[in-house]
């Protein structure tokens, strides 16, 4: 048994132990002890995460399985003369952890030209591009993908390259060049790559200012392509055919090879950042492909629940309720024995990203869908020291972005998967997003009954203080990546900036961070949902921002600070550290325990171990 601490934790000392310490309350010893060679572990902070979240000081393993959790008299009474005793020295003691909300395939990078989600300038992307092409693209007319780029960080213009396609134009004027984002939802690309997009009957016709317009062949794709920066986003990046590359669209005997030599780095880092259960946020037939071929190598050391979605079909508003069901229950079917794997959820993509960028023009609007139409910000940096200003008043855009689905089809689409007996995990960003999906939630609810089935919403970016209320009343399960909630000057102005007015003489800040501004208690709603009896789970949506699911980093950020760390404007949505323990470890069990329609619980389901 390893009982290393993380490298994550320097400044506050765990032990993960993946099994579930609430089998064996504090106190109580379960059957016989085992005859193996036992280990007595003294002075500890054991988080059993029982009903009572009760912490005992010591515990007794034998032959891998724990004999007894409790005080030191009871442990101690089980010492024999070859046990071994370790002193914790006041170390704490966790269950196995559960990111519900995970690429896996994306968390160890493959062999690729790759930024590593480091924020760049335009003159080192363009120097990248240029080390890249001998190795990765080597013939003119070959495609470039370099993975893990940064939309939101870096990308500053210098002398030579003032937005991103042109610093990849210049790079790479003989290759098609796509940036894959670190989000998932945006990529870029160089003008030869743009020119190669394809109509709904396979005409290249590109992406440009005739096919862009209203009544051209892609009019439906006008907010997610900016033709000044080359920035792509979501469903659009699929008229340009890119070969296998990313996690989500990989499916060929290449891809297979490329991701089968990754499967122990993958199994490596969940180990030791002390996962042991994962919902795998988007599994594609490949993805699960690979989940069994780790199962069949002895590297798959953790449950996962693989959540079938359809991301195309959900950024077109296609409701195809029968085909969804139907391909959904045959995987689900596949994996009814399947001690490791289970495919009882399904995924819905229900809007985009919050992210715009104001420093385009005009500026690049957001497209997560919003109750109140987005601002036009008017930002100007100052090359030589960074530094931001409001130039002009903010106007109303006119936009409020997009709910993939109409109302009446995400209605029926959710009460059709809650009735079959699937839990839901719902991508939501905007607040009239989440709206929607509570309405449908509740019309389910109201026509099928309360199952008792775990659905999920992720993300839950901007939350309408009523539909908190909501979040609590309706028991969801609300999946959070804590890192992203602690303010960031530099990422915030491509959000806040399009959601809240802006005033020329403002300091950026002031009118980021307004106290009394809508997003001071509508972003990221931790806390007041908690409270409102909404149960958090944690997901990191590795490899988005981070490849790392990085655990204890994700914790520290979600915690309540200290009152001079600064951190005020954040502070009411902290959490404490219980809370926190809970969202990882027993909280994240029940989030994605499977619960058939007769309200039994399967035996199939992910544990906390």
């Amino acid at each position: 048994m390893d009982c290393k601490a993380p490298h994550h934790a320097r400044s506050r000392t765990f032990l993960l132990l993946a099994p579930l310490l609430a089998a064996t309350l504090a106190g109580c010893q379960q059957g016989q002890p085992p005859t193996a060679a036992r280990t007595l572990y003294l002075n500890g902070k054991i988080h059993t995460q029982d009903g009572q979240r009760q912490v005992a000081e010591a515990m007794v393993v034998s032959g891998g399985q724990f004999v007894y959790v409790g005080n030191r008299q009871g442990a101690e009474a089980l010492s024999t003369p070859d046990t071994q005793v370790v002193d914790l020295q006041g170390k704490m003691v966790l269950p196995g952890l559960h990111d519900n909300h995970i690429h896996l395939l994306g968390t160890v990078a493959l062999d690729m030209c790759d930024l590593d989600g480091k924020p760049v300038d335009l003159g080192e992307l363009a120097a990248k591009v240029k080390s890249c092409l001998p190795r990765y693209a080597p013939k003119a007319g070959d495609w470039l993908v370099i993975n893990q780029w940064s939309p939101y960080e870096g990308n500053a213009p210098t002398a030579s390259y003032k937005t991103v396609l042109a610093a990849l134009d210049a790079a790479a004027p003989d290759n098609p060049v796509v940036l894959a984002g670190v989000d998932g939802h945006a990529s870029a690309y160089n003008s030869r790559a743009l020119a190669m997009a394809q109509d709904n009957d396979g005409n290249t016709v590109g992406f440009n200012g005739t096919t862009l317009a209203p009544g051209g062949a892609f009019e439906p794709f006008i907010p997610y392509v900016d033709l000044t920066s080359g920035v792509v986003r979501d469903t659009a990046r699929s008229a340009i055919p890119v070969p296998d590359s990313g996690v989500l669209s990989a499916s060929d005997e290449q891809a297979a090879s490329q991701y089968d030599q990754i499967l122990p780095a993958i199994a490596e880092l969940m180990a030791s950042r002390g996962i042991t259960s994962i919902q795998d946020a988007c599994a594609t037939d490949f993805i699960r492909q690979r989940l069994l071929t780790m199962q069949s190598r002895d590297l798959l050391h953790m449950r996962v629940t693989a959540a079938t979605c359809f991301s195309d079909d959900d950024y077109q508003g296609k409701l195809d309720i029968e085909g969804h069901l139907a391909k959904a229950s045959q995987v689900r079917e596949s994996f009814a024995n399947n001690p490791l794997i289970k495919a009882d959820a399904v995924k819905i993509f229900l809007d985009g990203v919050l992210e715009g960028d104001p420093f385009t023009t005009p500026p690049f609007l957001p497209n997560a869908g919003m109750l109140a139409n987005y601002h036009t910000p008017h930002l100007a940096r100052d090359p030589a020291t960074d530094e931001v200003t409001i130039t002009a008043d903010s106007e109303e855009s006119g936009s409020n972005g997009i709910v993939n689905y109409r109302e009446a089809d995400l209605t029926r689409y959710i009460g059709a998967l809650d009735k079959a007996g699937f839990s839901i995990h719902m991508h939501s960003i905007g607040d009239r997003t989440t709206r929607t999906a509570l309405d449908a939630l509740t019309a389910a609810r109201a026509s099928n009954g309360d199952s008792g089935i775990p659905h999920t919403l992720a993300h839950l970016q901007v939350v309408h203080p009523d539909d908190q209320k909501r979040l609590g009343e309706l028991g969801l399960y609300l999946t959070f990546t804590y890192a992203w909630t602690s303010p960031q000057l530099a990422y915030d102005m491509l959000v806040a900036s399009f959601i809240q007015p802006t005033r020329v003489g403002q300091s950026l800040s002031d009118a980021l961070y307004d106290p009394l501004g809508y997003l001071h208690d509508a972003l990221y709603p931790v806390e007041s949902s908690r409270k409102a009896g909404a149960i958090l789970v944690a997901g990191s949506d590795a490899p988005v921002d981070s490849r790392d699911p990085r655990p204890f980093e994700n914790m520290a950020t979600g915690i309540i600070k200290a009152p001079q760390s600064g951190d005020d404007y954040r502070a009411s949505q902290r959490i404490t550290l219980d809370e926190m323990l809970a969202a990882y470890t027993i909280n994240g069990a029940r989030a994605v325990v499977t619960v058939h329609r007769d309200g039994v619980d399967s035996t199939n389901s992910s544990g906390n171990g």
